[in-house]
């Protein structure tokens, strides 16, 4: 009923128990209602109560006909907060933080885990990276999540990793700038580069992705990278009303091939764009208050299936409208919520 209910555009108990009813109908066609549709305090005692590993653990067992295997695709890492969380609870201010493991191509949704803050995203990070298969996967996360720890996590798991590198991994990303220094110094010998370029929305932006096999690190790098085989350095140009440059740098197990790379970095992305602001903009995530721990973190899943269900739904609308049309078609929410399933 949940998850229906926020298909159709249920943002909260109180909304939930205004679908059920409206919905009640449709749910005694298979659900046996003896006492009625269930409330708002209903729905929230029961999501309060739901322990969140366990009641996810339930949902990617249900999911795992859509997703199948995991070979060469785009697995992201990334945390975001819940603003409005826990803003109300008692004795406790603050917002909520959950991090995110994500499936670029198919656009759903694999594990969120609570942590406090980001300084917890690398542990809840290589904690839901054990509970994939990723073999022959490509690992993608931003700087906080670039360590060591990550490296070894994933290619123990046969997977790969892409991974950006800023000033907070002090000593690798000086060794890197200055390896790519010195190259530009000398017009980028034996330098690998794609270029690509985007025009949409008023705004251009041209990339230069350019690639370097590491090869030995300098003893002051202590930090046990494994198998870290290329680095990489991405130049965007961008031009809307002035022209901005930004350079960014990235360590990868992959070969030196810069296009691939490139395809990976800006698969990475997606988590930003197709979950991340979805969600903000289209299930009102940041201003969503939920005092329970629990009942937020439950809650926030089903939201966060529900947005990879409207997204994996191939009618070309935008989600709004696709929420919009659930709640007045008993037909098109059925076929959102078993898109992508072979045996229905």
């Amino acid at each position: 009923m949940a998850l229906l209910g926020v298909i159709s555009g249920a943002d909260g108990w109180e909304e939930l128990e205004l679908f059920a009813e409206e919905r009640a109908g449709f749910f005694k066609t298979f659900l046996s209602m003896p006492k009625g549709h269930p409330s708002a305090d209903t729905f929230r005692r029961v999501f309060e109560a739901l322990e969140p590993t366990a009641f996810q653990a339930a949902f990617r067992r249900w999911l795992e006909p859509i997703l199948g295997d995991l070979r060469g695709q785009t697995i992201t890492l990334d945390g975001k907060t819940l603003r409005g969380a826990l803003a109300h609870s008692a004795g406790r201010g603050g917002a909520f933080h959950l991090m995110h493991v994500w499936a670029a191509e198919q656009r759903l949704l694999l594990g969120q885990k609570a942590v406090e803050g980001a300084p917890g995203e690398v542990q809840a990070g290589l904690d839901l990276l054990k509970l994939l298969d990723i073999k022959g996967a490509t690992v993608t996360a931003d700087a906080n999540s670039c360590t060591a720890e990550v490296t070894a996590a994933v290619r123990e798991a046969e997977g790969h990793y892409v991974l950006a590198l800023k000033g907070n991994r002090s000593a690798l990303h000086k060794h890197v700038k200055k390896c790519f220094d010195e190259a530009e110094q000398a017009g980028y010998p034996r330098v690998k580069a794609f270029e690509s370029k985007d025009d949409a929305h008023g705004r251009l932006e041209y990339r230069i992705v350019r690639t370097l096999p590491v090869g030995k690190l300098p003893a002051a790098i202590k930090a046990p990278w494994t198998d870290l085989k290329t680095i990489v350095q991405i130049d965007r140009v961008r031009a809307l009303d002035s022209l901005t440059v930004h350079r960014a740098y990235y360590v990868t197990s992959h070969g030196a091939e810069p296009k691939q790379l490139a395809a990976r970095i800006r698969g990475h992305w997606s988590i930003e764009n197709q979950l991340h602001h979805c969600l903000d903009v289209s299930f009102s995530d940041d201003r969503r208050t939920i005092r329970s721990k629990n009942g937020s973190q439950n809650f926030a899943l089903i939201n966060r299936y529900a947005l990879s269900l409207l997204k994996r739904d191939p009618t070309k609308m935008s989600v709004p409208k696709k929420r919009r049309r659930a709640a007045w078609s008993d037909t098109y929410f059925i076929e959102v919520l078993s898109n992508g399933f072979p045996a229905i």
